[in-house]
């Protein structure tokens, strides 16, 4: 039965030419399949080019897949030592018996919405019945969303014509064309939509989702035991580089830049595009980090999830249906090696001139 639902994750799949490189020696799985101004700047482009990585040995390379579902097969294959994927596709991969685990938080936010435009008559979940929603995809943490949405405000799945759209401007894009009604995403894709022009009301959550939290760094059983090592260093680097771009945004958006020359505004980091890029990064980083405390120094093991969240999030998942057992928090997550990833001291990050 495990091989089976491997083979059909692995359906989802989606890889870059560029991510097979021989000389990879470690790969980090991203779920989605462009580069965005999201997760993989603060916690890849900007410790990568900070020499962080270099400095724990290692020498990462994105391998994009389509969404949280492929993220979790290219882990679960091998293909990836470690992946970003939504906490709650985490959960309903392991119900199914895929060996992975969770290890390391990226999120401490649930940056999922659902996004109506400014003169819709939609005002709450309900009122999407007979509606088209458009997700990022079907193998995307926005298609969990929004199912679980729906299961809470008492409507079925067939209730509304579900669209994959992608996100941000393909978004956008599909909201000017009248493709679709409402859609489903998360917070930094919902700043892209704006500056494209699509002005959205988001929908009020149920009260459920105040606990939650989305990507997560999860990898697999065998590599957890056999790259201990690897994985606390790639966090360690990665959670610098959150720490980093806190202290210094515009020098971790030129670093951004530099490693991911196709962001909007790498060719001109004084202009108009640059400045939406900036914006983007501040509100996908706003999700990684205590919102109520600025100063780094504080944050203590801000991404060492408590068991309560956890808790919270595995009940989530049971509840609105994406998982069949109600897990345990031992099932899914793994806080072996948060005493070594957070062995760093935040006082000793300086900006690189």
């Amino acid at each position: 039965m495990k091989y089976k639902i491997l083979a059909a994750l692995a359906l989802c799949l989606g890889m870059t030419a560029g991510a097979t490189a021989a000389d990879t020696n470690f790969t980090l799985a991203l779920a989605r399949n462009t580069i965005t101004a999201g997760e993989e700047t603060f916690t890849y482009a900007v410790p990568k080019q900070l020499g962080y990585f270099e400095e724990e040995k290692l020498n990462p390379t994105i391998l994009q897949a389509d969404g949280s579902t492929a993220a979790l097969q290219a882990v679960a294959s091998g293909s990836a030592d470690v992946g970003y994927a939504s906490s709650v596709n985490i959960a309903a991969a392991i119900d199914k018996g895929v060996p992975i685990k969770a290890f390391a938080g990226i999120t401490v936010q649930w940056p999922y919405f659902i996004g109506v435009p400014k003169d819709s008559p939609i005002k709450s979940i309900a009122d999407l019945k007979g509606k088209r929603v458009g997700v990022i995809s079907l193998a995307s943490a926005s298609y969990a969303d929004l199912r679980a949405n729906l299961k809470l405000a008492g409507l079925q799945e067939t209730d509304v014509t579900i669209v994959p759209v992608g996100a941000g401007a393909r978004a956008a894009a599909a909201l000017k064309a009248d493709q679709i009604d409402a859609v489903d995403s998360y917070s930094d894709s919902f700043t892209v939509m704006g500056q494209n022009g699509i002005a959205l009301d988001l929908l009020e959550r149920p009260a459920e989702m105040s606990k939650l939290f989305s990507v997560t760094m999860v990898t697999s059983e065998q590599t957890l035991k056999a790259k201990p090592e690897e994985l606390a260093a790639f966090a360690r680097a990665a959670y610098k580089g959150i720490v980093y771009t806190q202290l210094y945004p515009e020098s971790a958006l030129k670093l951004s830049f530099t490693e991911f020359p196709q962001l909007a505004g790498a060719s001109d980091p004084n202009g108009e595009d640059a400045k939406k890029t900036a914006e983007a990064m501040k509100i996908a980083l706003g999700d990684s980090i205590p919102s109520d405390q600025p100063d780094p120094a504080a944050w203590g093991q801000w991404l060492n999830l408590p068991a309560d969240r956890w808790e919270a999030l595995l009940n989530f998942a049971h509840e609105t249906g994406q998982t069949d057992k109600k897990l345990t928090v031992e099932q899914v997550w793994d806080a072996s090696l948060m005493p070594k990833i957070y062995d760093f001291d935040v006082k000793s990050i300086v900006e690189k001139k």
